[in-house]
């Protein structure tokens, strides 16, 4: 049972304690949780209280089925635009669509952790997430805009359409809704920046510090609301029903489902991709073991919860997760305790929240995704991979010029291609012995000479496989031409983790055709499956092999030698024969 449902093995050993630690840290998270949720539901064209109903079921069915302790499930900006531009794809209804894409983004899920498929999601290479998210950034911040300005511009999935919206929007921009969206920007970013160093420097200790810096969110919303309701013209959230999330069953017919089935799987996806991340980041910082298979589940029933309570996609907050981190929280249960307090607020303070100004929400949601773009590892690819650099940006571009579900499936399927292309190109190297390091290097890459003839010494520093065999085959055979007086190979397979039928193919072929010309082969630092492959192959099981390079060269040097020697007694008695 505790498999299965991973966190009633957290009631083992559950003390009050901890119950107090989970209570205070699920009362910090709901502060700034409330007014995310309303922001987020407003970034996806939904009404506010479903970004409220999104927050209440997710955080219990993941403190149920999760394996993190401080994961939060709920309402993200990432999840949002996407369930809002598949939804506003669709032709159907809003809520309807919405319904659907979180049933079978769910569904997606649950079957990738019950099949233990979730590595399937690593095909999307980390070079396409920086390039998508960076892209979604910018996207989300452009259709905050309209609600930044005062202006009722149309949603649109690209970039040049949101800007079309934004410029053929009816009416001009208002003064006092750009005053107080802006002035609440300013305030959200300076808190994210200053906030925790001014209370260092007043003396706060964490956590009671993270509490106080990560509620200044709730606190510009408050002033906001006061600001929008001292001036006119100030458009602020519709008034949530203060009732409790309704059940609700989706439609059956199959057209819709089929319809938003390419959009739900990129939504599951990117949720599991960025949802494990965080995961992975706070179990690592803690210390604690953690299923990518049971984070799957856990994502899936949330999701599927989500869409049966009138809620929209959830994902993983890292914000909120470091918040419940830093504040202390021992168990998930401090996120079910933060959505408790969220189904208090909806039931009795509906009316406060409808006086939330749109711009302010706006502001909120354009301070958030500021971290989405990581700067420093997009820097680190740009130094590392030129092919991973243009992978960035491609995906960064398809993004913003052709749409979301378009950019990540242009970018993922670049980035196998690019796996694909630096695969077919193995590197094949000669080597040389280096007396300083008494070991044998690159003649190309360390500056030594091939100073082991009559053995040339080959390295591959590739696995072998049907896509790069032919290449790996002609450069081997052009390394050999440049040595004519070499009278053995040396083939180093330190780099060579694996290889299928066509590397051996290409093995046996390279054998049979070098030993009729008589250049006798051998192979070095062969790996155990390697060699089992090599036992079962008629051709390559004469061939000898040897622990390391040096002691395959002194023994070829050594057959050589032999060689010599038997050829000048043989020519010796065929001179005595022949009477010289």
């Amino acid at each position: 049972m505790n498999r299965l449902f991973p966190g009633l093995s957290r009631l083992s050993g559950y003390r009050g304690q901890d119950l107090v630690s989970d209570v205070v840290a699920g009362a910090i998270l709901a502060v700034l949780l409330v007014p995310q949720a309303m922001a987020y539901a407003q970034l996806a064209g939904f009404p506010p209280e479903t970004g409220l109903y999104t927050a209440i079921a997710p955080a219990f069915l993941y403190a149920l089925f999760g394996t993190s302790n401080h994961v939060s499930v709920g309402p993200v900006a990432l999840a949002s635009i996407l369930a809002g531009d598949a939804a506003a794809r669709s032709g159907l209804p809003l809520m309807q669509a919405a319904e659907i894409v979180a049933l079978e983004t769910g569904i997606m899920l649950l079957c990738l952790g019950a099949l233990g498929l979730g590595r399937l999601v690593n095909f999307v290479s980390e070079p396409v997430l920086l390039g998508f998210l960076a892209a979604i950034a910018i996207l989300i911040g452009v259709s905050q805009l309209g609600a930044l300005l005062g202006l009722e511009a149309e949603r649109g999935g690209t970039l040049i359409s949101m800007i079309d919206g934004l410029l053929a929007a009816p009416g001009g921009i208002d003064g006092w809704t750009l005053a107080i969206g802006a002035a609440a920007l300013a305030l959200l970013l300076l808190a994210d920046r200053f906030a925790e160093i001014v209370l260092w420097r007043m003396g706060v200790h964490p956590p009671w510090r993270t509490a106080l810096a990560k509620s200044v969110p709730f606190l510009v919303m408050v002033l906001a609301a006061v600001a929008a309701a001292l001036v006119p013209n100030v458009a602020t959230v519709e008034r949530p029903p203060s009732s409790l999330p309704p059940i609700s069953l989706p439609p059956l017919d199959p057209q819709p489902w089929i319809s938003l089935l390419p959009a739900s799987a990129i939504i599951a996806i990117v949720i599991f991709v960025t949802g494990t991340a965080v995961a992975k980041s706070l179990a690592g910082r803690n210390r604690q073991a953690l299923s990518s298979s049971g984070e799957s589940i856990a994502l899936g029933a949330a999701s599927v919860a989500s869409g049966l309570t009138g809620g929209f996609v959830p994902g993983v907050s890292l914000s909120r997760s470091a918040l419940a981190n830093e504040s202390g929280a021992k168990t998930s249960f401090s996120s079910a305790f933060a959505a408790l307090i969220v189904l208090g607020v909806l039931l009795t303070l509906a009316g406060p929240l409808s006086l939330l100004p749109e711009a302010a929400l706006a502001a909120l949601v354009m301070s958030a995704v500021a971290g989405l773009v990581k700067w420093d590892e997009i820097r680190s690819v740009f130094r590392h991979s030129r092919l991973e650099a243009a992978i960035i940006v491609l995906t960064f571009g398809a993004t913003l010029l052709l749409g979301i579900q378009w950019g990540l499936g242009i970018g993922a399927l670049a980035g196998i291609a690019g796996f694909l292309w630096a695969s077919s190109l193995p590197r094949v190297t000669r080597l040389g012995y280096q007396e300083e390091a008494h070991h044998y290097r690159s003649v190309d890459r360390d500056e030594v000479e091939v100073n082991s003839l009559p053995v040339l010494v080959l390295r591959i520093d590739r696995s072998l496989f049907f896509g790069n065999v032919g290449r790996c085959e002609d450069e081997l055979l052009r390394l050999i031409a440049k040595h004519p007086d070499a009278r053995c190979l040396l083939i180093d397979m330190k780099g060579v983790n694996d290889i299928d039928a066509s590397g051996l193919a290409m093995l046996e072929r390279l054998v049979s055709n070098l030993e009729e010309k008589d250049l006798n082969v051998g192979f070095a630092v062969l790996k155990r499956p390697l060699q089992r492959s090599f036992e079962r192959s008629l051709e390559l099981r004469p061939c000898n092999i040897y622990e390391d390079v040096e002691k395959g060269v002194e023994a070829m040097r050594a057959e050589c030698r032999k060689r010599d020697r038997s050829d000048v007694t043989e020519l010796m008695a065929s001179n005595r024969v022949a009477g010289y």
